[in-house]
């Protein structure tokens, strides 16, 4: 349970940098607002408990309270929105529970992660480059 807790850490903490980073806008950003999508899904073996994302405005939004297999939200990104995250914790009930997540922009994705065994944390973080 304490490496559980070490790793939900983890996960928060590098989402939250993230969401700091993405808040400093450039000045000569001439990009419109973007349409992103976080997918989060687990192996039927696993339930998921946590997910971390940003919304429009690259802070950090954090459920505490989600179950199942599967989570998803969309946002529309602000233009001045330098990346996004999406972080989520998840047990399963052996070593062979899978959880991924996914950031996707316009339909495509452009980040994921994975994360395998019975204590499950993965993240993703995507930077708009121009």
């Amino acid at each position: 349970m304490k490496k559980f807790k070490k790793l939900l850490a983890l996960s928060f903490c590098l989402v939250v940098l993230t969401a700091l980073i993405s808040s400093c806008s450039k000045d000569d950003d001439n990009n419109g607002p973007r349409e992103v999508e976080f997918k989060v899904t687990a192996s039927s073996n696993a339930s998921i408990s946590t997910v971390v994302y940003s919304n429009a405005q690259g802070q950090a939004n954090t459920l505490t309270s989600v179950t199942g297999s599967t989570w998803s939200t969309k946002v529309t990104a602000n233009a001045d929105v330098q990346s996004v995250s999406v972080g989520a914790n998840a047990t399963a009930t052996d070593d062979s529970g899978v959880l991924r997540v996914q950031v996707l922009v316009n339909g495509q994705v452009v980040k994921e992660s994975e994360s395998k065994g019975k204590i499950l944390t993965a993240t993703a973080t995507h930077l708009f480059i121009d």
